[in-house]
């Protein structure tokens, strides 16, 4: 581990155990609804490519999640053969190359299946999709009124489409009256496609925070991202652990007074003595500036010292009364090198984050990703 690190200023650690046995805990609360596990935003700063890797060692994993064709198109050149379901909408210039990489593309609009037919009559092979209905959300997606015209573009291109799904998404998970709601209005919509002729092959609505709330809407599948790698926020089902912890180091440490101002324009001044400690690590590297404001805990040698100012490559922690020296490790998150735990979600909340995702997803490139 120490020489893929040793270069890099910080490092965010992925638990693969952790994430194989977080997935296989999803697995057995879903009662038989299939995993589909939810890597955009390069599986949420954490990898896109190590973490479908090691997640289609399962082999109840047979679609993965995506937004963008870019995405689907790098996970493909990485070598995943599982089906790609592109959650954003594909726009037309994207569907050739879409189609010849056989990704599953989102049809949320009306004339969406007739210019991926076109496309995939151009290169001589079908086109996989999914419908998506609008039950509440009002992103993308076929409203109730538009099904009909749906359903006859559908059949009059039907030659050149494979037709694997109809899903959708609910916009507040936590307001059950609002979600039964929305719930209601997707099967109602299920009922009016395959009446007008149009095949449901599987059926998905509820996302990490909706299949631990309501197991009643489970279906066919659940998309799940956040739950892969860490529990709710409050009211945790301890289920599964959280799966990534970022540390850093410490290179610098100088004893302040009383009165002396830290940082640029003098961001902090110092009502006390303290011992400031300066980690190479900032906001260039994803670190959250809220989290100064509210001088959230880091862990040094498995005490908290707290977050004072944030530059861009370079932050300073107090951490008065802490026994540490230049070259320690700093925990942002997660778990240190002795086991010591600070939690993602926690420190999201700190600052009206509704998930620790949030904090990964914003890791820049130079932060090192390492998988154990």
């Amino acid at each position: 581990m120490k020489m893929n690190i040793s270069m890099n200023n910080s490092y965010i650690e992925v638990d693969t155990g952790t994430l194989l046995g977080n997935a296989r805990a999803i697995l057995a609360s879903l009662g038989g609804a299939e995993l589909i596990p939810v890597l955009k935003d390069d599986a949420y700063g954490l990898g896109m490519a190590p973490v479908a890797a090691v997640l289609c060692t399962l082999p109840e994993i047979r679609c993965i999640a995506l937004s963008h064709v870019s995405e689907g198109l790098a996970l493909r050149a990485a070598g995943n053969d599982r089906e790609l379901l592109i959650m954003s909408a594909a726009l037309p210039f994207q569907m050739d190359s879409a189609v010849e990489a056989d990704l599953t593309l989102t049809c949320g609009r009306l004339g969406f299946a007739a210019e991926l037919a076109e496309a995939a009559r151009k290169i001589g092979k079908k086109a996989k999709l999914q419908v998506k209905i609008d039950a509440g959300l009002h992103r993308i997606g076929l409203e109730p009124h538009e099904l009909a015209a749906f359903a006859e573009e559908y059949h009059q291109n039907a030659d050149a489409l494979d037709l694997t799904g109809v899903y959708s998404h609910f916009s507040d998970a936590e307001d059950l009256i609002r979600s039964e709601a929305q719930y209601a209005l997707y099967l109602e919509a299920l009922q009016t496609l395959e009446g007008l002729g149009v095949p449901v092959e599987q059926r998905h609505m509820s996302n990490s925070a909706a299949s631990e709330l309501y197991p009643q809407f489970h279906l066919d599948a659940v998309r799940i991202g956040r739950r892969l790698f860490m529990d709710r926020t409050e009211h945790p089902l301890c289920d599964v652990k959280e799966a990534a912890s970022w540390r850093s180091y410490i290179t610098s440490l100088k004893q302040r007074k009383a009165g002396d101002r830290i940082g640029y324009n003098g961001a902090v001044t110092l009502k006390q003595d303290a011992m400031i400690a300066t980690v190479g690590v900032g906001y260039g590297d994803g670190l959250h500036q809220d989290l100064f404001k509210v001088r959230a805990p880091v862990l040094v040698g498995g005490k908290h010292g707290h977050l004072l100012v944030c530059c861009m490559d370079q932050c300073m922690i107090d951490v008065t009364g802490i026994d540490c020296a230049i070259g320690d490790e700093v925990t942002f998150f997660g778990y240190d090198g002795s086991g010591n735990f600070l939690s993602a979600q926690a420190q999201a909340a700190l600052i009206n984050d509704d998930e620790g995702c949030g904090l990964t997803s914003a890791l820049s490139p130079r932060v090192k990703r390492i998988y154990t």
